[in-house]
């Protein structure tokens, strides 16, 4: 099948939360949300400790835009899709962007195969495991891969979902807007416009259930 072919989205079971090296905040319990928290939602607040043993807190991003990205390894398109949150990282670093990509690989080996995945393809950005979705489940991610933008002032500023042809430079340009301080109110309702199951119809999120 080429690049561009459409997968069936992977529909995720949301489990109660803990999970050892994932930690949310102390705010107070919310019902998990059904759908992707939409655009202007203030982001909730986790504690992930990362593959290289580094504890990370969102709260100590704050003034920073965040790039949160939420995935699988053993979908098509992972290494690809990895690929360019690194670039990303890279590029826009002395910008102050802030990128975490979090694995939802499930089970007990689902973190070591995150180990064993980044570490064969030379992840150099900070990179967690969240198999019991303790973290993405308050996200209300519903299909893989999800990127959520996060603002300065903590509140989720664009969504992209799935991945796909092209899709490189439309993930690229949504975080040059929100770093360059596009947040005011046409450009988030134009974001919203072009969110993915809105305006697309099939929705590619380049994915399938493992087999």
């Amino acid at each position: 099948m080429g690049t561009g072919t459409v997968f069936r989205a992977l529909t995720l079971t949301v489990l109660t939360p803990f999970l050892a090296g994932a930690a949310i905040s102390d705010e107070v319990p919310q019902p998990l949300p059904e759908e992707p928290l939409p655009i202007g939602t203030a982001a909730p607040l986790f504690t992930v400790t990362t593959f290289e043993g580094n504890e990370i807190a969102l709260e100590s991003w704050r003034d920073h835009v965040v790039v949160l990205n939420y995935f699988i390894t053993w979908y098509r398109d992972a290494a690809r899709h990895l690929d360019v949150m690194e670039r990303i990282a890279t590029k826009f670093s002395a910008d102050g962007l802030r990128v975490l990509s979090i694995s939802l690989d499930e089970g007990q080996g689902g973190p070591e195969a995150t180990r064993s995945f980044i570490s064969d393809h030379n992840t150099a950005h900070p990179v967690a495991a969240d198999p019991d979705q303790a973290v993405a489940g308050r996200y209300g991610v519903r299909a893989l891969p999800a990127i959520f933008v996060i603002d300065t002032q903590g509140k989720i500023a664009r969504y992209h979902e799935g991945y796909m042809d092209g899709d490189d430079a439309r993930i690229e340009g949504m975080i040059s807007e929100v770093l360059s301080g596009g947040t005011d109110e046409a450009q988030v309702a134009a974001a919203e416009a072009t969110a993915p199951g809105e305006t697309e119809e099939p929705v590619c999120k380049c994915f399938k259930e493992k087999d």
